[in-house]
């Protein structure tokens, strides 16, 4: 099975079939977590389900503009009430996604990233 193929059916378990259940899916990783790390890694872990086995990451997953803004968005307010000695958002910019203006708004693209495993 495809990594691309895996993260559907992940999302599929998650109930996230269109933009829509994405975006309360995200909201949701921001309002149960204290900190950003475990925010982050929440996101990352939309993308690869198997996120214990992962030994490294090269690359980063690349999506289109909107979703990017979306939850850089969100880190802002997230680190707005838990971090507020820190930079808005910056765990996202510096670990996060990579934003990609040719895909479509709420596209995701793994092309860029190689993983290795445990």
């Amino acid at each position: 099975m495809t990594h691309k193929i895996r993260c559907k059916h992940n999302w599929s378990k998650l109930g996230i079939k269109d933009n829509s259940a994405l975006k309360e899916h995200i909201k949701r990783i921001f309002e149960r977590h204290r900190h950003q790390r475990d925010a982050l890694v929440d996101i990352y872990k939309l993308v690869y389900p198997k996120w214990d086995h992962i030994e490294k990451i090269d690359g980063y997953p690349e999506v289109g503009n909107e979703l990017w803004k979306f939850i850089c968005r969100g880190f802002i307010a997230f680190d707005k009430k838990h971090h507020p000695n820190v930079f808005k958002g910056g765990i996202w910019m510096n670990n996060g996604f990579s934003s990609n203006s040719l895909l479509d708004p709420w596209e995701l693209s793994l092309k860029n990233c190689r993983i290795y495993m445990k």
